[in-house]
């Protein structure tokens, strides 16, 4: 068996600005420290790792602080002290193009195999329990590499395990050059075993050929378009076939919910059932929707909620009819003119309160329903 680790967009170094000074170092701080996780799975002899491929945007730009960088060097150095093979693949946000990029800079420095050609080359063989891994890759060089131009990926003609690793979009329909767009019917000539993506945050295994090709997706949280994986992609290979193992990792949790606010009285109330889901160290999303019968300022509920949570964002769908609205459009000559006077002679014939209000929220849903409708 030979098992690697496969990383991608790990993009040490990020930043998130929509926080306040504290909690953004708390969480930058908790971002950078990916690396070490990873580096202590491929040590830790539960995972038995053969080696460590870094798939592209193992940093967020392409020249990181100096602190950052020699953290960065000593975590891979750890993996190739031990006699593993690591190869680190430049990305997009981490580009090798600029000259101050740091995969020029710290090129002579780089522990294991860093690739820097700019158009597909077999990059290294390196021999892992008496069998070679051969691993072709390139570098995005601004002005070097032709995205239009790679129709053909090398291949080296003897046994062993055939590894592709591009940081690229796969199947792109558009001219985003620098996000290298490659093409899956063009890779399946290849036949590689295995071809190691990076670019996408998202988890995605597909065939390609007779290939396992898999995106292992960001693991930490940027944004809830962005949440993160919580988990380390390792594949291994029997001689024949590829398995995928995604091994967890702690993170910052993070939360959606939704909250039906139709049947809310008041802004105490609204406020108290937002409050049930506090927790001062999860990242949350609070959607509020329904048809409110009061209106109130979501900048302020924020302010007064946010402190119960490491982060709140706060999302509001609801519609409100005021009374004057509802005045205003019942002698419209339309569906919804039409249907809040036959809500409102129904309530007016209500039994009792219960029944009352139950027409009444009927009356502001459907009339929600309706304003999505041509009148």
């Amino acid at each position: 068996m030979i098992r690697l680790m496969h990383l991608a967009d790990l993009h040490l170094g990020w930043e998130p600005k929509y926080l306040p000074d504290d909690k953004r170092k708390i969480r930058k701080k908790e971002r950078d420290e990916l690396l070490q996780k990873a580096v202590d799975i491929a040590l830790s002899s539960q995972h038995n790792i053969d080696g460590v491929i870094i798939v592209g945007d193992l940093f967020e730009k392409y020249k990181p602080e100096d602190s950052l960088v020699r953290e960065t060097l000593r975590q891979i150095s750890r993996i190739t002290a031990s006699g593993m093979m690591v190869v680190t693949i430049p990305g997009n946000h981490d580009e090798i193009t600029y000259r101050e990029s740091v995969y020029r800079t710290h090129a002579s420095q780089w522990p294991g195999h860093l690739v820097t050609n700019p158009m597909p080359e077999h990059c290294i063989t390196h021999a892992i329990h008496d069998t070679p891994v051969y691993v072709y890759s390139l570098a995005y060089t601004g002005g070097l590499t032709k995205s239009s131009a790679i129709n053909v990926f090398p291949r080296v003609q003897e046994e062993g395990l055939h590894i592709g690793a591009f940081h690229c979009s796969l199947d792109w329909d558009g001219l985003a050059d620098r996000s290298l767009p490659l093409s899956s019917s063009k890779l399946s000539t290849a036949n590689y075993h295995y071809i190691a993506m990076g670019h996408y945050h998202q988890f995605i295994e597909k065939n390609i050929g007779r290939a396992k090709a898999v995106y292992p997706g960001a693991v930490e949280f940027k944004s809830f378009n962005d949440p993160g994986t919580g988990r380390f992609t390792v594949f291994e290979w029997d001689g024949t076939n590829i398995t995928i193992e995604k091994i967890p990792t702690a993170i910052r949790e993070y939360e959606a919910n939704t909250i039906d606010i139709s049947l809310i009285s008041s802004y105490d109330e609204l406020k108290s059932n937002c409050l049930i889901h506090k927790d001062s160290e999860k990242i949350f999303k609070l959607t509020l929707c329904g048809t409110p019968r009061f209106h109130f300022n979501q900048q302020q509920l924020l302010e007064e909620l946010q402190s119960s949570f490491f982060h709140l964002e706060l999302s509001n769908t609801a519609q409100y009819f005021s009374e004057y609205f509802l005045e205003t459009i019942i002698n419209e000559p339309t569906v919804r003119g039409m249907y809040v006077k036959r809500m409102r002679q129904r309530m007016e014939e209500a039994q009792d309160e219960r029944e009352k209000k139950v027409l009444q929220q009927a009356l502001l849903q459907g009339l929600a329903a309706l304003e999505g409708s041509e009148m």
